[in-house]
């Protein structure tokens, strides 16, 4: 016999913390994403997004009606399935009300829309997950699956690139070292934001660490793979 696929259901007390979920009791599923640029403990649906968090509908069905009408972008396109993931510096647009939400992550762990300009609506922040040569040439995998060639052989993994979208042109870069800005979207110290002040290579006991400074005079260490960085003197983009 063969063996089943993954399942198709997401019941509501097994959602990541990210969705916002509640209702628990009172309702058993939820909407669970499709595959997509972001991996499900970092995602959360379309539908999800619009109906319980942007408040633009009070039903599911109102919610599938909103985005199948082409109402909503996501970086700049068109994204018509209620099941399509949402994560960490995602911007969506609603043509309707001419609003424009990055979606950034809290100190709750929780995935939440911000309201930008409409300027910085074309653009976001991509953290780089993966550097690999190509035929000869270097690539950069990202946070949100795209990949980008660059001959810029100073960025590394934890390193960020300000990206024009949907066009996908790079605008800035910069790697993860010291000096920069980080911004912790995992673990204890999530939504933090700080100066990146020290760098410790991974060993044996223990993974690399990051020591950031923030802007309170305070200074906190988390994991190397949890810092993203957002711009070097102060950050790209609007942040909260």
């Amino acid at each position: 016999m063969a063996r089943k696929g993954g399942s198709k259901s997401l019941k509501r007390y097994a959602a990541p913390p990210v969705m916002q979920v509640s209702s628990v009791k009172e309702k058993r599923f939820v909407t669970r994403p499709e595959p997509g640029p972001h991996r499900l403990e970092m995602s959360l649906p379309l539908q999800v997004l619009v109906r319980d968090i942007l408040k633009m509908a009070e039903t599911g069905r109102e919610a599938k009606y909103v985005i199948s009408h082409s109402m909503v972008l996501v970086d700049g396109i068109v994204r018509t399935s209620y099941k399509f993931p949402v994560g960490l510096m995602d911007v969506v647009s609603v043509k309707e009300l001419g609003k424009h939400y990055r979606v950034l992550v809290d100190n709750k762990s929780r995935l939440i829309p911000v309201e930008i300009p409409q300027e910085e609506a074309s653009m976001k922040i991509c953290r780089i997950n993966k550097k690999y040569l190509y035929r000869g040439r270097l690539r950069l995998a990202t946070e949100d699956g795209r990949t980008f060639e660059t001959e810029d052989w100073s960025l590394n993994v934890g390193g960020s690139l300000l990206v024009k979208v949907p066009e996908g042109t790079i605008l800035d870069k910069a790697p993860l070292s010291e000096g920069v800005l980080g911004y912790v979207f995992m673990g204890k110290h999530t939504g933090a934001v700080g100066t990146v002040r020290k760098i410790s290579e991974s060993s044996l006991l223990r993974d690399s660490a990051v020591k950031l400074s923030l802007g309170d005079g305070s200074e906190i260490s988390t994991v190397r793979d949890y810092v993203m960085v957002v711009g070097r003197d102060k950050p790209w983009l609007k942040l909260f």
